[in-house]
């Protein structure tokens, strides 16, 4: 009988011990009695978030609506950053956004700059992870002036570390480096934390980057080494991750793969899903090509996690690269098979997405054509309580009419022409709504159909491989040329509705000059085409940085679309004051004929294709002179059919002096 209840008492402590382990004891205690405040809330989903992110978003609803009742504004704001977070895991990063920019607007209205800088953060990251490095960058840099302006250390670290992991991204790796570096230097003032951990894994991801791989693993060792708390799990993974990379790298796959099997063991013995997949996809890419059976049974493991949690960019991911695989070992059946679903599913949730987003277009004009209304009927009301006025003062005396009759014609008159505005801007925005829409139906819907056809050619395999390489690039063209439209679409629907805004800074236009002519050097490079930059540093402009890359960005874009092979483009710029700086953009291409410069920047012009038969619409010349206008700027264009254009724009600026 003793031996058994001794027994029984280690097993009961040995369960103790687990559940401590997977469940820290202050957070059982919180779920044992009544959680009070968004604090408690907190504390619970920070824990959740990774191992069960159902369970992390029930708990993030139930504390909003406690937040809601104690009207805690700041710890709603809290809750809707953890609620970011775990759609952001889930690459819903639309959602995130929004719940992030609620939360900016709390913090801003509530004066916490710790907070303010704190979201900023997770803005800056989504934008990244969207591919949208610039408003990324202005993002993180907001947030670095914030927690600069206030001397919060570790706000400081967090815009650095995020800058690099930007930077990272567009394969700037000495800059990625740089602020790592800051990084590094501010680390040292603080107590161990996250954004310690997070900062070696970028070390490591950066030498791995540069083939600098045994520094890369001296950094990564360095955060596993401080990476031994239960709350640090998660990072141990993805440090884990980075090195088993380094050694694949290296070319030690033994290393490597002992690396990734330990990462996953540990993320299975701590129940952490969302990495779990991450490790098994690495680990497929070790035996991709020598064992294909190992790297597929370890790429389903990964498809089945994503799947149940409906990660369904991940999912496309993984589908791709089993694709592969079958088609390596010959298995087509099978290859067809998984890109026929990594297909539909990339349809259902792209297409939904944009749907999404063409539908809040039209609930924003509704909305406005409703107000339209809505002060059509109230400028009739305000007419005829005038009117009973004028009436009932006729039985005063005539004097009186006379006035009344003199204010209610002018009166009446000036509401008159108030309505004839409104009834003439409501028409303008018809003929606008009526181009948008025919724009969609017309160069979206058209190469979607055309994308539908070369796929179901595809589909049949009856082509041979040369004639399925050239319908593969024709469907990228398409989709590109799609995808460019439809940016442009909706940028310009969000400045019919909402109005250009405006964020003036000072800055170097030849840096960012220099970074959208990078982006576009592929492009340019392919067409032999010679491109000339003559902008001096010494030049600073005080506009929108976001508006003068777009305009950089889209007249550089122009140029080479309409410029023929070893053709030549030239961009300068000089102060042409002391408060101006004037942009000339130069082409040898084919040229404007004068029946469309004078249309060009109208939204009823035709787009033209290029040299390359690239498509194009007019919608990005028209955006140009929006942000050109708005930046209290001039746009013109001059050009010769057949010689070339040259494109002139203005900004406030000046060129500083030299000492």
């Amino acid at each position: 009988m003793r031996h058994f209840n001794y027994k029984k008492l280690i097993f009961v402590l040995f369960g103790s011990l687990l559940l401590s382990y997977f469940f820290p004891v202050h957070l059982l205690a919180q779920t044992q009695k009544k959680l009070s405040n968004s604090k408690d809330y907190i504390n619970i989903i920070k824990h959740f978030r990774y191992l069960d992110p159902d369970s992390a978003t029930h708990y993030v609803q139930l504390g909003l609506t406690v937040a809601e009742k104690q009207g805690d504004q700041l710890g709603k704001a809290a809750l809707l950053n953890q609620y970011g977070m775990i759609d952001d895991n889930f690459a819903r990063y639309r959602e995130s956004r929004q719940k992030y920019l609620e939360a900016e607007a709390i913090y801003r209205q509530q004066h916490d700059q710790v907070g303010l800088a704190m979201v900023l953060i997770r803005l800056a990251v989504v934008e990244r992870r969207k591919g949208n490095y610039d408003k990324s960058f202005a993002y993180a840099m907001k947030a670095l002036k914030v927690s600069e302006n206030n001397k919060h250390k570790l706000g400081i670290m967090e815009a650095r570390v995020v800058l690099a992991e930007t930077y990272y991204d567009l394969n700037d790796y000495p800059n990625a480096l740089q602020n790592l570096r800051l990084a590094s230097e501010l680390e040292k003032q603080l107590p161990l934390n996250n954004l310690t951990l997070n900062m070696y894994d970028d070390f490591g991801a950066v030498y791995n980057k540069m083939k600098d791989f045994d520094t890369a693993i001296q950094y990564v060792k360095i955060g596993l080494s401080k990476s031994n708390r239960i709350e640090y799990n998660g990072l141990r993974i993805s440090l884990m991750k980075t090195l088993g990379r380094a050694y694949q790298l290296k070319g030690d796959v033994k290393r490597a793969e002992k690396t990734f099997k330990d990462a996953l063991a540990f993320s299975r013995q701590i129940k952490n899903i969302l990495r779990e997949h991450a490790i098994l996809t690495e680990l497929a890419s070790i035996y991709d090509k020598k064992q294909p059976d190992t790297a597929l049974k370890y790429l389903n493991q990964a498809l089945a996690i994503v799947s149940k949690y409906k990660m369904y960019r991940q999912q496309i991911t993984i589908l791709d690269k089993i694709a592969a695989i079958h088609k390596q070992t010959g298995n087509l059946a099978e290859a067809l098979k998984a890109k026929e679903v990594s297909s539909s599913l990339a349809e259902q949730v792209f297409y939904k997405d944009m749907m999404k987003q063409v539908f809040s277009l039209e609930s924003a004009y509704e909305l406005e054509k409703s107000k339209a209304q809505l002060n059509e009927l109230a400028t009739k009301n305000k007419e005829q309580k005038i009117l009973k006025n004028v009436i009932l003062s006729v039985a005063i005396t005539i004097f009186v009419v006379l006035v009344f009759t003199l204010i209610n014609y002018l009166r009446s008159r000036h509401l008159n022409q108030l309505l004839t505005k409104a009834n003439r801007e409501l028409e303008e925005s018809n003929e606008v709504k009526d181009k948008f829409f025919s724009i969609i139906a017309h160069d979206i819907r058209s190469p979607l159909v055309s994308t539908i056809s070369i796929l179901k050619l595809i589909g049949d395999n009856e082509l041979d491989e040369n004639t399925q390489k050239l319908m593969v690039a024709k469907l990228l063209s398409h989709c590109n040329s799609s995808l460019e439209i439809l940016d442009k679409l909706l940028k310009w629907g969000q400045m019919q509705i909402k109005g250009v805004r405006l964020h003036v800074q000072e800055f170097s236009p030849a840096s960012s000059i220099k970074r959208n002519l990078g982006l576009l050097r592929e492009a340019a490079d392919k067409k032999q085409i010679e491109i000339n930059v003559s902008v001096s540093d010494d030049l600073v402009l005080k506009a929108d940085t976001d508006h003068f890359d777009f305009i950089v960005r889209n007249l550089l874009a122009n140029a080479i679309k309409f410029t023929e092979t070893h053709g030549k483009i030239s961009l300068s710029a000089q102060a042409i004051d002391k408060d101006t700086v004037q942009f000339a953009l130069s082409d040898t291409g084919v040229g404007i004929s004068d029946a469309r410069l004078d249309k060009l920047f109208e939204l009823s012009a035709m787009g033209t294709k290029g040299t390359s038969s690239e498509e194009g619409t007019s919608l990005g010349l028209v955006i140009c002179k929006e942000f050109v206008l708005a930046n209290e700027g001039k746009l013109k264009v001059e050009s010769r059919v057949g010689q070339g254009t040259t494109f002139y724009f203005t900004m406030k600026g000046y060129l500083k002096k030299t000492t």
